[in-house]
Parts: structure tokens; sequence; C-alpha cells
């Protein structure tokens, strides 16, 4: 596979032809078109690649039931249905969503589940109620229609069996219509609207109260103090129910309506003409309807943005008006209790709004081998690494105008106190305020609204470059160490190279460059020499035209660097003479311009050893006559000696620069010093070492070299700034979670944290070791639950009785009517609550009226229904309630009939649902107390170890159906569940017996034995582990097997388990 991320890379695998039994053959005996591709493409991941794939997971499907193991499929279904769902898990590209190959996503993290179990609820059947009975036949006479109802109690759900009709119709037979029947029809009218009593009718109904009250006081008087004392305080907390019930205005009325019989001319016939079994009533009870009142608008609040900011928005102010009445029998609902209005603020005492934004620490030095170890993991820990790289750094939300806001605050302190301030002057102090902006605390990532940063980027680290060098020029003239001081006769010939290009960083730079100066000792040495600049035009003797003649060169005073000097300084240096030349003839033979001198044959010259190099030309035109003849061929080529210097040559080698060290002696620079673009903060030295070295020998003492071009051994530098750490201050702690407690029994966390802004660097300051913080949130108050409370329902209210006089019982003080009742606001324990907070969390409100029946002396009475009788908590169980006749009611025999008047009332008792599910997690597998168990035969050796066959625990919680936090023992639960566990004993090492010695290996004299153990068993779990096994030679002398008895391990017998050694 290649070393490049990506696609690209191949796959191979190793492909043969195997016999059906299972031992190799040759290719020819497999079938070709069938043999397996032992090649394919693939993709190789890097960890980058983690921002560009993931998984996508699909929606998970309709559950399926699983095929049962069992045959018999269970007649009724309780918790229903076993089943699977499965869904779609692809590994896509971020940024497209292009499918891609799993492994790349596998690399990352393990591909989620693609199936999953689930329960298919057990079948829902339709339940519907009872019939009602059966509605009054749509005629008075002849065939009509009946009908009766029934209502849904639950729909049909999973597959169930669907509602059946809801109504049923049947035919009824009245008695047959007659002439009379079928002229006078029956009209019943609307219903008047509710009128209160008359006040007359009012007193005396209250009148008749008081005396009942006299009589009952009466009665209370041969009572005991206690007993008083139980009323009094029962009318206390009748009357502060009256007071809590001040939002309801319950009136009872009554209303009426004209029942007539009509001929069928239209004109009203007595009531006698329209035969009827019961005529319809036409007086009721009723309850006064009332409008919802409420109170007047409060103040507007104050605006919820106290800031000014005009790029955020507005904020809000309320007001509010609470309900004085709540609507009796009204179909309009109350209005709107609040109104929110948009509102700013401002003026000059308005503070700016916070604002916040992003800030990044700075970015990390560049690294290559986060990328390179992903593709060759040899080359991950490498530090001269070059090329592309990736820099990080950490992104994190601040405060944007903190210091701002600060500022301001501390300015209006300064104020505020000059203002209290009771000494005056004439002229106003000068206000200063200094303030030092320091790093941000961290706040919540959620504050920050704009697009965060990159966290990430790439970067390049320039590979160095390595020191390129030119060749190297011509020796130099033989010349003194130093000019200025000619007195020592030693010289030297110098040759020089130049470096050819920049070098940069690592290996490279010019402190890394091969030498570029190489000397030669030699004698006569000269300071200044003539060099020939170019030479004259060849002149023939005797003023001839053509033939041989001389050319003079024209010269100028080097010195021993090749520089033009002064002519004078060239008075004791040889003058060069005229060289011979010849001006062809025109009948001479022509030849061509001398080449270039070849190389030399050697660089230097020895005892055994001389430098040569050649130079030829051709002929170009032979001579015509009379002309000069051409000249043979040996004198159409030319040698002359080179490198005529000595073989020893020497040179200064130096080493590479030390570590920059602090110079005291030297003042420090200013800290805005910059060198190679970082702030310096100290001048240093640096030093390095300078030897002389004779070229391929080595090291040779000082004199040997040149001094005047020793190179410099001492060098200043500056000392990089000391970075102390620098880390943002703690953020605010995170926020508990809510400010009660919904018995949720887990403990919440807080945390808090920094950053750390810079890395210490050139000594620094370390950074803390803690940049995370976390503590256990304060456990919250329990929330409070509000309830609706009932209280007893008043006395029936019946129609006046001047509206029923005319009624048949009339002269009786009973029949239908309507009575109410008082609620309240409650907490869950009982303590008085605002009548708002049930309405936000009670639920409806309960009923405040109902009818009622008030017995006439011919009805049956009886005593109120006792109270239900308790129930034993399980589910079925039933509970009863009794009542019983009283006065006449005892000797009718109507009243007797139990299943008209029952007098024993069953209902179930209501089933609560609990259900246990674990809080928090497993704990430490636990030993029984004083027990350790040995598992499997195995022997605990060396230090005794606790193991064997424990237990773990986790704790239980115990919710009802409405998710409450309930008493554990109502789950038959201890608290907590068990699960047997197991702490693995120790193991140690395990071998072989020892095998057979091996034969002796000579035959006779001295020889060897061997036997071996191998491997049976590795150590695991802090086992003792193996020794190591070696082989020992043993003599056996004369050849006598009886003596040959060492015993030692072999490690051929390790590496090979179950093979003996060889």
């Amino acid at each position: 596979m290649g070393d490049d991320c990506g696609p690209g890379g191949i796959q191979t695998r190793a492909v043969w032809c195997a016999h059906v039994e299972g031992w190799t053959t040759l290719p020819t005996n497999c079938k070709q078109i069938e043999r397996p591709e032992n090649q394919q493409n693939c993709f190789r991941v890097c960890d980058w690649h983690k921002e560009l794939y993931d998984w996508q997971l699909g929606n998970w499907n309709q559950c399926q039931p699983v095929i049962s193991r069992n045959l018999e499929k269970t007649v009724e279904c309780i918790k229903g249905e076993e089943g699977i769902q499965m869904r779609d898990v692809t590994c896509v590209q971020k940024s497209n969503g292009v499918s891609a190959e799993d492994v790349i996503c596998e690399y990352f993290e393990p591909k989620p589940l693609l199936e999953q179990a689930c329960l298919i609820p057990c079948h829902q059947d339709c339940i519907v109620a009872e019939f009602s009975p059966w509605s009054e036949c749509s005629k008075t006479c002849g065939n009509g229609l009946q009908h009766r109802t029934r209502h849904i109690v639950a729909p049909s759900q999973f597959g169930g069996s669907a509602c059946p009709n809801l109504t049923e119709f049947q035919i009824c037979h009245s008695t047959p219509c007659t002439t009379e029947e079928s002229i006078h029809s029956l009209n019943v009218g609307p219903w008047s609207t509710c009128t209160v009593p008359h006040s007359r009718h009012i007193r005396q109904a209250r009148k008749r109260g008081k005396n009942k009250e006299k009589e009952k006081d009466r009665e209370k008087g041969v009572r005991d103090p206690e007993a008083r004392e139980l009323i009094k305080k029962k009318r206390n907390r009748n009357r502060q129910n009256r007071q809590e019930n001040k939002y309801w205005d319950i009136q009872i009325g009554y209303q009426t309506r004209q029942v007539t019989c009509t001929h069928k001319n239209g004109k009203t016939a007595a009531l006698s003409f329209c035969q009827q079994d019961k005529l319809p009533i036409t007086f009721q009870s009723c309850v006064i309807t009332k409008e919802c009142q409420v109170s007047e608008w409060s103040e507007w609040s104050p605006c919820s943005k106290t800031c000014f900011d005009m790029t955020s928005p507005k904020g809000n102010r309320t007001r509010t008006r609470t309900i004085k009445l709540f609507p009796i029998g009204s179909e309009s609902e109350c209005p709107e209790l609040e109104e929110i209005e948009q509102c700013s603020s401002q003026g000059d005492g308005v503070a700016p709004c916070v604002t916040y934004g992003w800030r990044t620490t700075e970015w990390t030095e560049c690294r290559v081998d986060p990328l390179l170890s992903q593709q060759d993991k040899r080359r991950g820990n490498q530090t001269a690494l070059c090329g592309g790289g990736i820099q990080t750094r950490e992104v994190y939300c601040v405060q944007a105008n903190e210091n701002l806001l600060s500022y301001l605050n501390t300015l209006k302190e300064k104020e505020e106190s000059q203002s209290q301030s009771t000494s005056k002057s004439s002229a106003a102090p000068l206000l200063s305020i200094t303030f030092e902006i320091t790093a941000s605390k961290p706040v919540d990532r959620k504050l920050c609204m704009g697009p965060v940063p990159s966290t990430t980027q790439l970067c390049h680290i320039p590979c160095p470059i390595e020191c390129e060098v030119s060749t190297w020029s011509a020796w130099g003239p033989c010349t003194y160490e130093s000019c200025e001081d000619q007195q020592a006769k030693k010289g030297f010939k110098l040759r020089k190279r130049s470096i050819t290009n920049e070098p940069t960083g690592g290996t490279g730079g010019t402190g890394n460059c091969p030498h570029l100066l190489e000397a030669i000792p030699c004698e006569e040495p000269s300071c200044y020499e003539w060099r020939i600049v170019r030479l004259e035009e060849c002149i023939p003797d005797n003023e001839k035209q053509c033939g041989p003649g001389t050319q003079v060169p024209e010269v100028v005073c080097i010195n021993s660097d090749g520089e033009e000097v002064d002519r004078q300084l060239c008075r004791d240096a040889i003058y060069p003479i005229p060289i011979v030349c010849e001006v062809p003839c025109p009948k001479d033979c022509v030849l061509s311009m001398w080449s270039g001198w070849s190389s030399c044959s050697h660089t230097c010259s020895g005892k055994t050893t001389e430098g040569k190099q050649m130079r030829a030309r051709s002929i170009l035109a032979y001579a015509g006559e009379g002309g000069i003849q051409c000249p043979n061929s040996s004198a159409l080529q030319e040698a002359r000696s080179c490198n005529e210097h000595s073989c020893t040559v020497y040179h200064w080698q130096t080493g590479p620069w030390g570590q920059c060290i602090e110079d005291v002696s030297v003042s420090t620079f200013n800290s805005s010093t910059s060198w190679n673009g970082e702030a310096t903060c100290a001048v240093g030295m640096q030093t390095r070492k300078i030897i002389c070295v004779r070229v391929n020998v080595g090291q040779v003492g000082p004199k040997k070299c040149p001094e005047s071009l020793r190179p410099e051994t001492v060098r200043p530098c500056l000392l990089p700034c000391r970075k102390d750490c620098i880390v943002t201050p703690y953020s605010d702690w995170t926020l508990c979670s809510s400010p009660c407690q919904e018995g949720d029994v887990t403990v919440k966390q807080q945390s808090r944290h920094r950053v750390i802004l810079q890395l210490p660097a050139n000594g620094g300051r370390d950074c803390p070791d803690t940049l995370y913080e976390e503590k256990e949130c304060e456990a919250p108050p329990v929330c409070y639950t509000y309830r609706w409370k009932t209280h007893k329902w008043r006395r029936c209210q019946l129609v006046p009785w001047y509206v029923r006089q005319d009624s048949p019982g009339a002269h009786e003080t009973c029949g239908p009517g309507l009575q109410a009742r008082a609620i309240t606001c409650r907490r869950q324990d009982g303590g008085p609550a605002d009548i708002s907070e049930c309405l936000k969390y009670a639920g409806p409100l309960p009923t405040l009226t109902q009818a009622c029946q008030i017995p006439c002396q011919d009805d049956c009475q009886f005593t109120i229904w006792s109270k239900f009788s308790s129930c034993n908590g399980d589910c079925g169980a039933v509970r009863t309630r009794k009542r019983s006749l009283v006065g006449k009611s005892k000797r009718r025999d109507k009243c007797k009939n139990s299943q008209l008047y029952p007098l024993l009332e069953t209902q179930f008792c209501p089933c609560d649902k609990y259900n246990a599910q674990p809080v928090g997690n497993w704990s430490d597998c636990i030993l029984p107390e004083g027990k350790v168990e040995v598992l499997l035969g195995m022997k605990v050796q060396g230090d005794i170890k606790e193991c064997g066959q424990g237990y773990r625990y986790q704790a239980m919680a115990c919710y009802d159906q409405n998710s409450r936090l309930v008493e554990t023992a109502r789950c038959n639960s201890h608290g907590y569940i068990e699960e047997a566990c197991i702490i693995p004993c120790p193991s140690d090492c395990k071998l072989s017996e020892w095998s057979n010695w091996s034969r002796c290996s000579k035959s006779c004299g001295s020889g060897v034995k061997v036997r071996s153990k191998w491997l049976r068993e590795k150590p695991y779990n802090g086992g003792r582990p193996c020794p190591k096994l070696d082989h020992v030679n043993q003599d056996s002398r004369y050849m006598r097997w009886s003596h040959a008895t060492a015993t030692a391990a072999s490690t051929y017998g390790l590496q090979n388990p179950g093979a003996s050694a060889k």
C-alpha cells in the first residue's frame, strides 16, 4: 500500500491451489477461471479523515415479530410480542453525503448497531361502555322508533378488533292513535333565563334556616365542652373556606317553561286533552350566569433590557391583571391577564449591553508528524520533519466588552464618591482611572452567536536546503601568511570555493557548509605578482607581413587575493616576457586554434605522481607551393605539468555553534529587540571548536594552517525572552439543573474551566496542573406540586315554593334542586397556595355545582354512603361502602328492593403500578466477608490476593405511574439489585515436564546432552512469570551416559510449544 492517505492504495493476498483434503498442490490443478483476485483497491485512512467522514444513521423501521422457537403460541398476550427492528447505517462524506466504504468510518468508531430488540404491544380490542336505557318512543301513538347509545372507553390499538356500532334502533308500539289525539298536540316551550328568587322568599328561607339552627344550638347545649370546641373549629374552617372561595360567586336560581296543549286549529286547550303518562316538568333549579371580572392593569414592569445596544433585539416589559371573579355558566372565557410590549433603554445613564465574542489561543507549532504517523507509524516520532503539517488552537467564548463595562462602573463609583465628598475646591480634580486589560474568563459557548473560528489549519515547515558549493578555484600563488609581516620564510598557496545557494533550516545553514578554503605550505612566498590580462596582436619580425613574430602581454599587478593594486608593488616580481607567435602566410599550412587544456590527471604532485594536462589542434588546410609545410602529428599536441603543488593540503575545520549563554557583562537589550522575528531580552555568547585538519589524515597542530585565515570561535547572540504560561481566569461555575427536585435523585455536578493562552517557553513558568474543576451541586429543595381541594357540598337548593306551588306535592319541601361547593388551592403537603398555581399545574377545575334531590315523604330515605373500605394494595381487590334505610322507609316494601335501592356498593381498588429503575453505576465486585474462593482448582501462589466469586450491586429507585419517586418497598425491592461476578485469580506460568535427555553430541570425549520443557500456559492476572530457558552444556567423560545430569530448559521449546529442542 502507498504512503499517501486516501484512495489509490492496493491490498494483496496470497492465493494458492489446495486439494479438498487441505494440502497444497500445483496451480495447474485448479481451474484458472475460478481463481480469486489476489489484489484489490483500497482506501488508506488517516486521522484527519475524521473531519470528512461520519456514520449516517437511518430511522428504525417498523418492529417486526421474531419467529418464536416454540411452536406453541401463548393464548393470552401479557407483555407483548418480542420483535426486531432494523435501520440503515452508511459511511458518508460530510460535505456532500456521498457513500463511502465502511472501513473509513470504522477506523474512528465502531459501526452502530443495525438492529435492536423491540416489543410489539399486545393487540388491544376496542372497549365500549354498556348501552344506555332505551329512549322514549318517538311517537305517542302508533309505531315509532326508540334508540340507545354507548360510548368508546378505549379505542382499538396495535391491530385489535374495531369498535362495534355505538347506536341501536328498535320499533316501539304505542296505543293506536284515536281521532281526538290526532287533533291535539303537546307543545313544550324554551327555558326562561335563570332568575334569582325574590328577596322576601330568601329571607323566609333564611328565617326557617335560623329556626333550625336554634334547635341545633339547643341540642349543642347538652353537649360537653370538647364537642363545642370541635364545632367552633369547624365554623372557623367553613368561614375560611368562604373567604378562599371569593373567586366564585355561585348563586342558584330557577327557570321555567310553558307546556301547553294545542288544538290543530291553533287554539290552546286544556292539558287533559293531550293524553300523556308523564308531562314534562315546567321548572328547574339553575345557576345564575356570571361574567369574568378582572382587576385594572398593573404598572408596566421595568424593561427586561437595561442596557443600550442598537444591534441586538429590543427588550420586553409586561403588565398584568388578576381575576377577581371567575365566570360561572358563561361561554366567554376570561381575557388575557398579561400584556407584553417591546421596549429599549436609552439615555445618558444607560450602560452598553454585554457583548460576547470568540477568542482563540495562539496556534501551536506546525507539526508534520500527525500526518506522517498515519502514513508510516515508524516516522511518527521523528522531529526533523518538513513539508505540510497541521496547527491547532482552542476556541472559547468571552465577554467582549468586559473591560469597558468595568471602566464605566469604576468611573460611576468615582463620580458618586466625589459628589458625596464634603471638600470643595475651585478647580475640579483630575479623574485618573487606570485599568489593566487582562485575559477574559471563558463563558458558556452558547452566548457567542457568530461563526466559530477554525481550530485547525494547514501549515508548512520549509524543508532544509543543504549547502551547495562551487568547484575549487585554481591554486593561487605562494604568498605570505601576512604581507605585513614578511620576515617568515613560510608561505601558503590557497584555493577557494564559494557557497552557490542559500542554505536554510534543519541540517542546512551556513554553519553546516564544508570548508571553503584550503592551503598548501610553500617556499619563497610573494605578496604581489603580475597577471597577464590579454596578449596584444602578433607582430611579425623584421617588419614582414607574415611569419614568426612576438606578442607583447598586457599585465596588471595583483595581490594574493587577486585584487588589482598599484603597479609599484610588483617591482620585485618577474615581469612576463613577450610570447613567440606566428602570422601565417597565404600559402602556409593553416592550423586551428589550440583547444582548451584538459583537466589535470592528478589533484596534486608527489614522489610517484605528477599532474599532466593536454591540448590539441588540427590541420585546416595544407600548405601551397612555396609555403611552410604542416607539422607532423606529434606537433599537433602539447602537454604541460599541472597541480605541481604538494599533496599535503591543510584547512580549518569548524564545529557547530554551541548553546547561546547569557553574557552578564553586556547590558540587557530592550525586550522589543527582534532577532529573526522573535522578541529577545538579553545578549549572549556562542562558541565553537576550530581545529586544523590535514586532508585524508586528520587533526594536526594549528601552526600547519594559516593563522590569519582562522575562523572566529566566539560570536554574540540574542537570547529569546522567557515566556511564562498564561491562562485565563476560571469560568463561572456551570448552573445546576433546576431550582427544585422533581423525583430525580441523581446528584448533579457543576464545573468550571480555564484555557491556556500561551504555553511556557525558554524556561518560563509552567502551566498549572488543574484546568478543570468539578463539584457537586447542593441538593435542591423538593418542587411543590399543587392540587384542588374540594369542600363539602352545601345544602340542596330547590325552586322557590311560590313557583312550584301549583305542581303535585308542592306542600312538601322536597324534590330536585342544585347544590354548590367551595374549592381551594393547596400544595401537595396541604399548605395553602395561590389559586394561580393550581390553574397552571393542578389540571381542570372540579365541578362547582351538581344536581341534588331532597326526598319527599313517600320517597325512600337513606343515610349517606359510608366511606369506602381500605384496599390491601393488591391489584384486583375490591372495596365496599354501605348505607341504611331510615325512618318509615324501613317498613316500605319498595325501599327494601335491593336492586332498585342497593344498600351496598363495591368497586375495584385503584391498581397503582410501580416501576423500579436502576440508578448510578455498578459497584466493584465484592467478595463475601472473610471468604476467599478458589476457582477451577487454581492455587493462589505468592502474595495472597482475594479472588473468586462475588457480587456487585446497583441502587434502585421506585417510581409510580406518574414518574414520582415513592418508597422503595412499593416495588418489592430492597433498594438495590445484585449480580454475580468473578474476581479472576492469578495464574502462574505452567511448563511441561522435562523431556528425556537427548543423545550425547559426541561419541567420544566431552559432549553435550540437552533436555527441554515447553510452555503449557502463559501467566495472567499477576501470576508468576516464566523462567528464562537456556541451554546448559554438560561434559560426558569417557562416553559415560550416567554422568550427564545437567537440567536446563531450552528456548526452542518456549518458542515452539509442544516441540522439543533440537
